[in-house]
């Protein structure tokens, strides 16, 4: 059995911490609103890096609430054991692994793949340590219907499910999906993570994107009951959840 913790850090970030990983997932509100810095408080300092692990760093696009090139500041203390996976989208000079949509690379004993998104960069795939963990990106069904035409919706609608195939195809199974929950979209806010959830059955859904609007995990989860998908009820950041896979 592998015990995988969760913390919720901000919007879609995330630390995911296993045996002998832990991995880091668009990281990047780098201040605490109380109290002091550290993981408690949704931010990484070195004291919260584990001294045993590789850490995989991931950066799904280039968007400034998805990435802050403080990540790579972390090399410092981390030294050779930190590995940065970034979107090619992602414009930097650092050493890192930059890969587009639909490519697969061995990465310190975990397999990174990569599909596309509905916005910009990539959603990313990884299985290390026999556990399967899906992070969207920002790869949703952005419908924006109470603003966008009828057309406008059906063209988000499209493009959302030719991807889903994809994912759907190359995916048996998941154990752990982050995915966007946002509520700036109004009625529905939620369709796109209740037709992913549905589709791939993960054994844990992970609600993101959410920025300052918490509440909007508690409506996903009245609106979207799922009897074999365990949701993470996110109410601040520092939030942690123990799953046994």
């Amino acid at each position: 059995m592998q015990t995988v913790k969760i913390t919720y850090l901000y919007n879609s970030g995330f630390a995911v911490e296993l045996s002998e990983h832990f991995l880091v997932f668009d990281y990047y509100m780098d201040h605490v609103d109380t109290g002091r810095r550290g993981m408690a408080g949704g931010v990484l300092t070195a004291r919260d890096f584990p001294a045993d692990k590789q850490v995989l760093v991931f950066v799904s696009h280039r968007h400034a609430d998805h990435y802050n090139s403080v990540i790579f500041k972390w090399r410092r203390f981390l030294g050779d054991r930190v590995h940065y996976i970034l979107s090619s989208d992602v414009p930097v000079r650092e050493k890192a692994l930059r890969l587009e949509p639909y490519q697969a690379q061995q990465v310190a004993g975990a397999m990174v793949s990569t599909f596309g998104s509905t916005d910009e960069g990539v959603s990313f795939f990884v299985e290390v340590e026999g556990v399967r963990i899906f992070h969207a990106g920002d790869f949703n069904l952005w419908h924006w219907q109470e603003e966008s035409t009828v057309a406008e919706v059906n063209a988000a609608k499209r493009a959302f499910l030719q991807e889903m195939e994809k994912i759907k195809s190359s995916i048996s199974a998941l154990d752990i999906a982050f995915f966007p929950v946002d509520p700036r979209q109004g009625r529905g806010f939620e369709a796109g993570a209740r037709h992913f959830m549905r589709v791939m059955q993960p054994k844990v859904l992970v609600p993101m994107h959410f920025g300052e609007q918490v509440d909007a995990v508690q409506r996903f989860v009245a609106a979207a009951p799922a009897a074999h998908t365990r949701i993470f009820r996110i109410g601040a950041r520092g939030d942690e959840l123990q799953v046994n896979l």
